[in-house]
């Protein structure tokens, strides 16, 4: 899979979590960090929300009472960093490829119960 460069926007930590968010040139927004357990996350979405509901409400719900403005400063950031980009959630997806059966001209019949 071949990446798209992307622009750091933030980097710092969120309870003990290293955090690091980008901007593509396509507009998308992607998230790096730790997880727990010990491997590397890596999320790409459309919109700061969808990075808010999927990455930064996670990490938060560790985090101290004196990083709850956080959040804000990142979105601040990623909207900032976007200015002059594509908005990413306008621009139509490719459609899906449907699977080819297993094998071609065999299909299963409905079962009778």
């Amino acid at each position: 899979m071949m990446q798209e460069e992307a622009r750091p926007v933030w980097e710092g930590r969120i309870a003990d979590t290293a955090l690091r968010v980008e901007v593509q040139s396509s507009g998308r927004i992607v998230a790096l960090w730790r997880a727990k357990g010990g491997g590397d996350r890596r999320v790409v979405v459309n919109t700061v929300e969808e990075l808010e509901r999927s990455v930064l409400f996670q990490l938060m719900l560790t985090a101290p009472a004196d990083q709850a403005g956080i959040p804000r400063q990142i979105a601040q950031a990623v909207d900032e960093a976007r200015v002059g980009l594509p908005d990413p959630a306008s621009i139509p997806r490719a459609p899906r490829k449907k699977r080819p059966s297993r094998r071609p001209g065999s299909h299963r019949p409905r079962r009778r119960r």
